[in-house]
């Protein structure tokens, strides 16, 4: 008997790696479905039948299909967000930082994920999704994700141009989030159209550039 009760702590150990293994294997079917089918369309009953579990056993971890997309969707966004914030961090430290250097600080930590591949791939494939779906309640989990990391921008952009009016300046923004927002989630679709191998684009690169084109019109 003595020999025997030793054994057990490392079974207890493994268990709460096997439910830390279960919840991420979980998390990435939600991640499929959401890219497949879009959030109206995703339901925890089909991520539960591709799980091979029972309906019960998923809503013990999620009451329902927002509180596991709260959390999905965090997963995705915060690297990329806390990227962004240390970004302007660095910024700020030097000084009062251009529209130019404002603008890279933002696109590097999305838009040079867009040539990833693997884990990084698919990561920055829900949190593109996830940025332009049409579902309102998508929008609503999206929305207090985004806003700190947008509001800052906002703030470091309107320093930067503080004579422009309010319009003008609202119409500025519209230019560096689309520019932000396309390449990423719609690039391949524009590239199909223009008859353009999309593997040949530099994507650490590519923000640098983006920043440059917008600045300069910017600047006009």
């Amino acid at each position: 008997m003595n020999d025997l009760s030793p054994r057990r702590a490392p079974l207890d150990k493994a268990r709460p790696q096997a439910a830390d293994q279960s919840s991420k294997a979980r998390f990435l079917l939600a991640d499929e479905q959401f890219i497949r089918y879009g959030y109206d369309r995703c339901t925890i009953r089909a991520i539960a039948a591709q799980a091979g579990t029972s309906l019960a056993s998923l809503s013990r971890n999620w009451k329902s299909k927002r509180h596991l997309f709260e959390e999905v969707f965090q997963r995705h966004f915060e690297p990329i967000h806390k990227a962004q914030h240390e970004n302007f961090d660095a910024l700020e430290r030097l000084g009062n930082p251009g529209v130019r250097d404002i603008v890279e600080a933002f696109f590097d930590s999305a838009i040079s994920r867009s040539g990833s591949e693997g884990e990084a791939r698919h990561s920055h494939m829900v949190y593109c999704c996830a940025l332009t779906d049409p579902s309102e309640e998508a929008r609503s989990i999206t929305r207090p994700l985004v806003t700190p990391v947008r509001s800052r921008l906002i703030t470091l952009l309107r320093r930067a141009v503080p004579d422009v009016d309010e319009e003008r300046f609202f119409l500025m923004m519209t230019i560096v989030l689309g520019t932000y927002l396309y390449p990423q989630a719609h690039g391949s679709r524009l590239a199909a159209i223009m008859d353009f191998d999309l593997s040949r684009v530099d994507w650490t690169k590519a923000s640098g550039t983006l920043a440059d084109l917008v600045s300069s019109g910017l600047a006009r």
